[in-house]
């Protein structure tokens, strides 16, 4: 018996070639690819038939979507449904050290309330969907109320009282969708804020945090705190709205005694439906805020 012949690399070549040009065209069935004309038509139908399908009920189903959602609100609340509680600028662990007398020392706080003063300006408040909201009156629909920065008193350009060892800082309320402040009634205005406390406003508290003896005093401009009429937040989803919303804030500014002291300052907001937690956290407030200050004696290059 003769030795069986085993193709060489480039026979093997030849044949796989020739067996792909006659997939790729069969002169003799009129195939391409291995289907002809009527199979091509067929399966090209199919397709056309199943991506309009597709394409039909992604636009159902997007035309569903879009009519269940508001431009203005989102359509599902988060569990966290009260607007926690501020404070700008923002701080390393809640902690700042600064000494009056060394101005590196403060210059980048100064420039974060700076910032914030700059985008209160009257000047961009000019449009026709800003309106005077007097009496505590809310924007008709579609307005926005203008916001005076005047309201913060002595907390203004050029230092905010950093340099004179009574800095300001500025309170805020946390941007919750459909939130709207609820007075108290009457007889039920907390002691800590019976004396200040107006009707058509958050009202705002600061004291000390376990530490009386280190703490002097501090003001909130203005002293009826955050009016409501701001509320509730407008824009959680329009983009546009959003730009034009004007957040609302009110300034506290500290006077402190001690130096070289870590003093604990804590501030809460007021209001009838911001209340304390239960269970073991019944000494907590839902919207409340804790933060430190060292009132140093340090020099510039110690700081």
């Amino acid at each position: 018996m003769g030795e069986e012949h085993k193709p060489t690399f480039m026979e093997n070549v030849a044949t796989n070639w020739a067996a792909f040009r006659l997939f790729l065209w069969n002169s003799e069935k009129k195939e391409f690819l291995g289907r002809n004309g009527k199979s091509w038509g067929q399966i090209g139908v199919f397709y056309f038939i199943l991506y309009i399908f597709l394409a039909a009920f992604w636009a159902l189903m997007f035309f569903i979507f879009m009519a269940t959602v508001s431009p203005d609100h989102p359509t599902f609340d988060s569990y966290v449904n009260v607007p926690g509680l501020s404070i700008r600028p923002k701080f390393d662990n809640h902690v700042v050290e600064f000494n009056p007398e060394v101005k590196s020392s403060y210059a980048d706080h100064v420039a974060g309330l700076k910032s914030i003063w700059d985008g209160l300006s009257p000047s961009d408040q000019t449009g026709e969907e800003y309106v005077d909201c007097s009496n505590n009156t809310t924007a008709p629909e579609g307005k926005f109320c203008r916001f005076n920065r005047e309201v913060f008193g002595p907390c203004r350009p050029p230092n905010f009282g950093w340099d004179e060892g009574s800095p300001c800082l500025l309170l805020s309320l946390n941007r919750v969708a459909g939130w709207v402040p609820e007075d108290y009634e009457e007889g039920a205005v907390p002691e800590e804020v019976k004396d200040v406390y107006v009707p058509g406003n958050v009202a705002l508290y600061c004291m000390n945090y376990k530490n009386k003896h280190m703490y002097s005093n501090n003001t909130i401009y203005p002293s009826a705190g955050i009016p409501s009429k701001y509320y509730p937040f407008v824009g959680t989803t329009n983009q546009e709205k959003r730009a034009k919303y004007i957040q609302p804030y009110a300034a506290v500014q500290f006077d402190f005694n001690i130096e070289d002291e870590q003093i604990k300052v804590l501030c809460k907001t007021y209001v009838a439906n911001i209340k304390p937690l239960g269970g073991l956290y019944d000494t907590d407030y839902e919207s409340e805020v804790v933060y430190e200050f060292i009132l140093s004696t340090k020099s510039k290059d110690e700081l």
